[in-house]
């Protein structure tokens, strides 16, 4: 038997189908039904848990943006208010009305223009603030001598409580709102809270102190109070409503304490029949606990006795608190389906799993089985050898290396780059960029990435960033994918393979070579200054002015450089030319003048040798010529290198307003007259705008005069 047994294609024995143990099967059943069942629970209740935590966070945003609109509109009032209480002609105009103690709601006979001008002051602020009667076109219409005060509008009233002078639709106050008024706190600015008024609308009160325009006191004391009066409406109410809600039962509602109840101020319409207040003391009333726990989140009941989620904010500048609630039935509803299906998934999948499992110990494992189980495991091998090299190699990088998809989430990174993002092993994929890289940082990369999806090809960039050791330069690759070869994505799954390496130590080193180049400049010119005593600082204020020209013209870096290069060195080949020539003090002769003509000539020889990042010597060679062709090289307009172009005018601008040993300096004025005459003749029209641009405009006189007087002084 045994030998029969062990008859198999390769010497593999041939397996048995195993036994059942009945007692040990139920026992495995029924611990795969209890943990099975205890983490499907557990599952449901966590994500009842995140979704609960998801409407905290939404209620609590709609909250602050309702209840920072709310504070915005009473501080408006506040604000607009307290610029009319200040106003130097009102204080002015109060003070002397008060002192001739005849203020009356009309202007006096004997000074009418004062009276006039507070009440139409009045009257002004009240059309812009809303202290106005919204009554109907066709009431307005109507004679202004039949219409009755509407109780909204402006006043000033004296220390007493007696209108001194108001709008003409506020009439008379009735004694409860003269009553809140004095009870407002003298000499700052106050709000009387919403009331019911006797014509039933419900309307809302501002009270800020009026001060004398001049006092004699550390502590002045106020001489009057401005009051407004004004109905509650859409105004306010409307800030309540959140733009973009989509859940017909959430909405903001005005709350305020009073004693026992709380009373509801704003209208809800999605409570038809409200009662204006409740007790305080209603099981489980969402308004109760949104005034005496201000902030807080909860599961209550509304006045209708549903259940809501809610939250409440208290509001600064007034004794009220914003409730913001939404039927809890609604909210959950699509979560609570969900949350069904998903149990009812989770349900039929552990029943599957434990007649699978059931399955699998009855039937057991075949010899095929066995074989298949083998050769999978061998592939599974080979994959993960495979999987291991690709990562050692990736990990050993020196440069972080990430691999986004076209939606900016990260699929893969080697150990580098999940050390730069302080995340371990395998934490980085399946985060998006900005959660990785910070929302600045994340920005460059998100483009970049796109323009080489777009592009099919390559994108670099270079970029720059803080950290522990200083500024780091970085320069980044990003490689487009047709594909990721990732399991999971579907294919085609395009991607960006993005590659930083940190070339700091490049740059720094590209800077200190530049800056042993402007050294070496320095030298030669400061050789040349030692030569020629009365041409000191030329080639300084050259460089200097051909600068600020090629900036305002908005050439690149390079150009700027190479301008400014260029007005240094040019006058390196008077190194050759003999010093007594150059300290003539008589007037020089066509000879000498070509000698030192060319100078310039030798200052090309001379550099022509040296790698520059721009064309130095080409702007060298060329600065002679002129810009309508007549020059010794017959080149003409645009033909002419732009920074040649700019130092042609600049080195003749220089040389005109310094002095020589055989003349005096010309003004800037006239040196600048004899740019613009020679305009499209020897020199480029955009280059002398923005010479006299820099002169005139850039502060580039006083710079220029103070390099030419040192000069001078040398």
């Amino acid at each position: 038997m045994a030998r029969a047994h062990s008859e198999t294609t390769g010497g593999m024995p041939e397996l048995k189908r195993p036994s059942i143990n009945p007692a040990l099967l139920v026992l495995l059943v029924v611990i795969i039904a209890v943990v099975g069942g205890g983490l499907a629970m557990r599952f449901v209740k966590i994500e009842a848990e995140r979704e609960m935590l998801s409407w905290q966070n939404r209620l609590s945003l709609i909250a602050d943006s309702r209840a920072s609109d709310v504070e915005t509109w009473l501080e408006r009032h506040f604000k607009e208010l307290g610029n009319v209480a200040a106003n130097p002609s009102l204080e002015l105009y109060l003070t002397v009305l008060l002192n001739n103690g005849d203020a009356k709601a009309t202007a006096p006979a004997e000074d009418p223009a004062q009276m006039v001008f507070l009440r139409n002051l009045l009257s002004i602020t009240a059309d812009r603030l809303g202290f106005v009667d919204k009554t109907s076109q066709e009431i307005k219409s109507i004679n202004a001598d039949v219409r009755q005060p509407s109780g909204v509008g402006l006043a000033i009233i004296d220390n007493n409580g007696k209108i001194l002078v108001s709008t003409a639709s506020l009439g008379a106050f009735d004694a409860a709102l003269a009553e809140r008024i004095e009870q407002a706190p003298k000499g700052q600015a106050a709000l009387i809270d919403m009331f019911l008024a006797p014509s039933g609308a419900q309307q809302i009160g501002f009270v800020l102190p009026i001060y004398p325009i001049e006092s004699a006191s550390n502590t002045p004391q106020p001489i009057g109070r401005l009051v407004g009066v004004k109905n509650v409406g859409a105004d306010l109410f409307g800030l309540l409503h959140h733009p973009g809600a989509t859940e017909k039962t959430l909405e903001a509602v005005l709350l305020r304490k009073e004693g026992a109840n709380v009373a509801y101020l704003s209208p809800q319409e999605s409570r038809s029949g409200a009662p204006a207040t409740l007790a305080m003391t209603t099981p489980d009333l969402d308004a109760a606990y949104a005034v005496e726990h201000p902030g807080g989140f909860a599961e209550m009941k509304d006045s209708d006795a549903h259940a809501t989620l809610m939250t409440s904010r208290v509001l600064a500048h007034s004794p009220w608190v914003m409730m913001l609630h939404v039927d809890r039935d609604q909210a959950l509803s699509e979560s609570e389906t969900w949350l069904r299906q998903i149990g009812l998934s989770l349900l039929f999948a552990l029943l599957a799993m434990i007649g699978f499992i059931v399955a699998v110990w009855y039937y057991g494992t075949s010899r095929r089985t066995m074989l298949l189980s083998l050769e999978t495991r061998r592939m599974a091998t080979q994959v993960e050898a495979r999987e291991r090299l690709l990562r050692v190699v990736a990990d050993n990088q020196l440069e972080p290396i990430v691999i986004v998809d076209q939606n900016n989430v990260a699929r893969f990174a080697n150990a580098k780059a999940e050390q730069v993002f302080h995340l371990g092993a395998g934490d980085v994929a399946g985060k998006d960029l900005v959660a990785l890289m910070g929302h600045a940082y994340a920005k460059g990369c998100v483009e970049a990435n796109a323009t080489a999806l777009r592009q099919h090809t390559p994108h670099i960039r270079t970029w720059s960033k803080e950290s522990a050791a200083g500024a780091q330069v970085i320069r980044s690759e990003h490689i487009p994918l047709d594909h990721i070869p990732v399991e999971g994505l579907p294919v085609p799954s395009q991607g960006v393979l993005m590659i930083d390496q940190d070339i700091t130590a490049i740059v720094n080193e590209r800077e200190r070579r530049m800056r042993t180049m402007r050294q070496m400049i320095d030298m030669l010119v400061l050789m040349v200054d030692r030569r020629d005593p009365y041409a000191s600082n030329h080639s300084a204020c050259v460089a200097m002015i051909a600068r600020a020209v090629a900036m305002g013209m908005g050439l690149d870096q390079t150009l700027v450089e190479t301008a400014e290069t260029a007005g240094n060195l040019m006058n390196i080949g008077k190194i050759i030319v003999p010093r007594e020539l150059l300290t003539k003090a008589s007037a020089l002769t066509p000879v000498e003048k070509i000698s030192i003509r060319e100078s310039l000539h030798s200052s090309i020889a001379l550099l022509k040798d040296i790698e520059f990042d721009g064309p130095v010597v080409d702007t060298l060679r060329q600065s002679q010529e002129r810009y309508d062709g007549l020059g010794f090289l017959k080149m003409k307009g645009d033909a002419i290198l732009v920074t040649a172009r700019i130092i042609a005018a600049v080195n003749a601008f220089v040389g005109m307003i310094s002095p020589r040993s055989y003349r005096q300096a010309l003004s800037v004025e006239q040196a600048t007259k004899n740019l613009l005459a020679n305009i499209d003749a020897q020199f480029d029209r955009r280059v002398v705008v923005a010479l006299v641009d820099y002169v005139e405009n850039r502060h580039g006189r006083a710079d220029i005069l103070k390099l030419i007087s040192k000069e001078m002084a040398s």
